[in-house]
């Protein structure tokens, strides 16, 4: 069933009292993602099934709708998604699983989240591989011509936020794609500032592996996040570590597995040819997953082309009033493929200054941030699809009166 903007709108409570425009630090969730989570631990503090065994099956099978919803919004294959912790999760098991060796060069732009250097930086380290810099253009403009002019016969890997937390810029997903695969290079996408905002089609844009945490644009709670791995991946690399939930499901299924006498922990294993060999693959956080399926069903039923065409309305009518007032935008405005649900404006010379304003537009119940890196950023602005025009008209409003 189709839903708008504005019927979803309603179903997030907080939007009655507050202007929330931080979907970029922590997002909202909705009243069916917390009925959802709420009727999983309802099973948890009540068994309605037989036995234990069968318990633990019907758990399982609500934990697998976020596997078949973020399928859905990548228009990926299901066996091509894994659960994992967050972004940090996902960029550790990918820098794990990549054969590196002493030389290999890493590209990571200079306007990244920390997060996205750190599993490679420590590899500087143990392998001896090199982290190498992109230099981003004015106001961190970030394509894949910087990646290009970066590159040499030894760059192994490239690792980037589809959309720069500081900036708001968009990389064009399709043309990196093109060029890593034309020069061999894994292409490591962190999707956590895009993915519920901007469409992302795996079939269409070539990626080997892209992740995202759930507690941004995907609206989900803490702790639960995806991670797809393209299938020549998954054919190619193996896990660091390994768990029993991702082998062959014996004949059966595993209640009834456990009651022959004839199994043994010396068997030889055999494991799922799927994403989900990256996974802990362990009991995971049945909860958070189970809140994820829930809030990437909402996504889908408004439709991420839906969304995101709501939210660079309400992008550009915010620009619109930001130029009035006299600030100075960093997020780009053209091309339009290069907008993402971040604005980054400041309306002083100073952070200092901004951040003076930015804690008095807190102190209004109208949520912001303030962001930086490598000397990009300012004052962020998210506008996501439970945000309407009165929302902005507000924080538009309001900086007028303080700001001028």
């Amino acid at each position: 069933m189709q839903t708008s903007p504005a019927d979803a709108r309603r179903t997030f409570p907080a939007t009655d009292n507050l202007v929330y425009l931080d979907a970029a630090a922590v997002s909202l969730i909705s009243q069916p993602v917390f009925d959802a989570v709420g009727s999983f631990m309802g099973i948890c503090i009540q068994p309605a099934s037989a036995d234990a065994s069968r318990h633990h099956m019907v758990m399982d099978e609500m934990r697998h709708r976020a596997i078949e919803e973020a399928a859905i919004l990548l228009n990926a294959e299901e066996d091509q998604i894994a659960l994992v912790e967050s972004t940090t999760h996902g960029l550790n098991i990918v820098a794990n699983a990549i054969p590196l060796r002493s030389g290999d060069r890493i590209l990571v732009a200079d306007t990244e989240y920390l997060q996205v250097s750190i599993p490679w930086k420590m590899k500087e380290a143990s392998v001896g591989v090199e982290l190498a810099p992109v230099r981003t253009g004015p106001n961190g403009l970030l394509t894949a011509d910087h990646f290009e002019e970066a590159m040499d016969d030894r760059t192994r890997v490239v690792c980037v936020s589809s959309v720069q937390w500081c900036s708001g810029h968009r990389i064009d997903l399709g043309a990196l794609g093109d060029l890593c695969r034309s020069r061999d290079i894994y292409l490591v996408v962190d999707a956590i500032q895009h993915l519920g905002a901007c469409p992302l089609d795996v079939q269409e844009t070539p990626v080997d592996f892209l992740m995202a945490g759930g507690h941004k644009w995907l609206n989900a709670p803490f702790g639960c996040g995806i991670l797809y791995i393209s299938p020549d991946r998954i054919r190619e690399l193996d896990p660091d570590s390994w768990g029993y939930l991702a082998l062959d499901t014996p004949e059966g299924g595993w209640g009834e597995y456990f009651r022959r006498p004839e199994i043994s922990p010396y068997s030889e294993w055999s494991f799922q040819q799927t994403a989900t060999k990256f996974e802990i693959a362990g009991t995971s956080n049945y909860p958070g997953a189970v809140g994820l399926g829930a809030s990437l069903a909402q996504i889908n039923e408004v439709g991420i082309h839906t969304i995101h065409r709501h939210i660079l309305d309400l992008s550009l009518q915010l620009r619109s009033g930001l130029e009035r007032l006299g600030a100075r935008l960093i997020s780009p405005g053209e091309p339009e493929e290069a907008r993402s649900g971040i604005t980054i404006f400041n309306m002083y010379d100073s952070p200092e200054e901004d951040r003076v304003l930015l804690e008095e537009l807190l102190g209004r119940r109208i949520y912001l941030a303030q962001r930086y890196t490598s000397g990009v950023g300012g004052i962020r602005a998210s506008t996501h699809f439970y945000n309407n025009e009165e929302d902005v008209g507000t924080l538009l409003n309001a900086i007028e009166e303080l700001a001028t």
